[in-house]
């Protein structure tokens, strides 16, 4: 409950993103779904199909984002039931506290998009996994591992843990790897559609990184904190295996070393393929692997003094604090689509037009307002024109009321070349988060 209250709370304020426009567009219509399987995003056929459902109860922010909040508070039940049965109660508790403080499960918890679920399917697969070496029935696990590629193609990445865990679960991991199959069959073809993706370099691998931007080299405002989180739960995580490995007392040490391979193998393995083939490395496809290392800090907390894991939970949850805050806010999410929608429907008058020059910026306004039309090529213009652009690069150009070209696409630098033959100058501007919007007006006829 706690889980689901945290995750939830707040998640109707933040505009959605390119992502989740996505989401709510693909899933608006069958035909509409259909089509973009077949041109893209195979890869979230079965999310899609699951979200296509979902939304015949509504399209709203909050209720589009609520499978990903419940797959939260799925994955924190399943996490501290395995820390209890491995560790204690103890243990389960502060695996499952350790997770709910890490903002990136707050983030993609409040997202229209299916990495909680990863989260979730690879909790599941772990703890099914030992429920399975336990009881000798072997049903949900095959399952739990046929659910791992529905959730996120690269979930599967956690299954070569099971192995070092048991081998005697090889059988039943194969028996449920059809899917994983299918599905990498399915999106073979579709690679393109990460092609935004740079190889990483060091400076870009942050475990757990809060913010969608986690292929930047910088932390953006406000997210250093929460990226020092990050590494601290994991650096902790691993500090917990190597001693209880030492120790050689429960939980057993394979369990343990399957916990490390959890938690490390995912970003080497996409880093490799990024840097050897093509890239497909970002923080948040490995964000599955996070679970691991709560794991991990919980069964060594147990044998820690309660004064001391008091005071480092507390300590955590300072350094989370504001990241949790900001990713709440309207531009949580990294774009300011409703407060530039707001703007517009506010000061629009009779007449305006509208200039898109960023990829769906148009969805993004029209989901939260009235938009004046667009203008299209050879349309007469009008006296005001609202241009909508990317927050990166200088929108002005120096020392003019000119809209400037720098950081725009070449294939919409045409449309600027237009307004400013036809004398548009930029009376105001809104720098927002993630796009920026300008009011372009030009003279009256009389004067031109």
């Amino acid at each position: 409950m706690l889980a689901l209250a945290l995750t939830v709370t707040g998640s109707w304020g933040p505009s959605m993103w390119a992502d989740e426009l996505a989401t709510a567009q693909t899933t608006a219509s069958w035909d509409t779904l259909w089509n973009t399987i077949q041109t893209r995003d195979a890869v979230f056929l079965p999310y899609y199909l699951l979200m296509y459902v979902w939304s015949r109860a509504g399209a709203a922010d909050w209720w589009l984002r609520l499978p990903s909040a419940l797959a939260v508070a799925a994955a924190t039940v399943l996490l501290a039931d395995l820390g209890r049965r491995l560790g204690g109660a103890r243990a389960g508790t502060v695996a499952g506290v350790t997770l709910l403080l890490l903002p990136a499960i707050s983030r993609f918890g409040q997202e229209a998009r299916p990495y909680t679920m990863a989260v979730a399917a690879a909790v599941l697969s772990f703890w099914c996994l030992h429920r399975a070496l336990e009881t000798g029935r072997w049903a949900g696990y095959v399952v739990s591992v046929m659910l791992l590629p529905c959730t996120h193609l690269f979930a599967v990445l956690c299954l070569p843990a099971h192995l070092v865990i048991s081998r005697r679960c090889l059988p039943w991991l194969a028996l449920g790897s059809p899917i994983t199959l299918a599905v990498a069959a399915a999106s073979a073809g579709q690679v393109g559609q990460v092609n935004w993706l740079k190889a990483p370099g060091w400076e870009h691998i942050v475990p757990f990184r809060s913010a969608i931007t986690g292929w930047q080299s910088q932390p953006e405002p406000g997210n250093l904190p929460a990226v020092l989180l990050g590494w601290a739960v994991a650096l902790t995580g691993l500090a917990s295996a190597a001693v209880l490995l030492r120790r050689g007392a429960p939980p057993p040490r394979r369990f343990i070393a399957g916990l490390v391979v959890w938690g490390v193998l995912p970003t080497p393995v996409l880093v490799a393929v990024s840097h050897l083939a093509t890239p497909v490395y970002s923080s948040r496809y490995v964000l599955f692997a996070a679970p691991a290392f709560a794991l991990l800090a919980g069964l060594g907390a147990a044998r820690v003094p309660r004064t001391v894991l008091v005071a480092a939970l507390g300590v955590a949850v300072a350094l989370g604090a504001r990241q949790q805050v900001l990713l709440r806010t309207e531009p949580g999410h990294q774009m300011s689509y409703r407060a530039a929608a707001e703007i517009v429907s506010a000061q629009r008058r009779t007449g305006d037009q509208i200039v898109y020059l960023v990829p769906w910026a148009r969805q993004g306004l029209a989901r939260y307002g009235t938009m004046p039309p667009e203008r299209r090529a050879g349309q007469a213009a009008g006296e005001r024109v609202w241009l909508v652009r990317n927050q990166f690069g200088r929108a002005i150009r120096p020392g003019t009321g000119l809209p400037s070209r720098d950081g725009v696409a070449p294939a919409m630098a045409a449309k600027i070349d237009t307004l400013l033959a036809e004398r548009f100058t930029v009376t105001r501007t809104w720098p927002l988060r993630g796009v920026s919007l300008l009011l372009l007006e030009r003279p009256p006829p009389a004067s031109r």
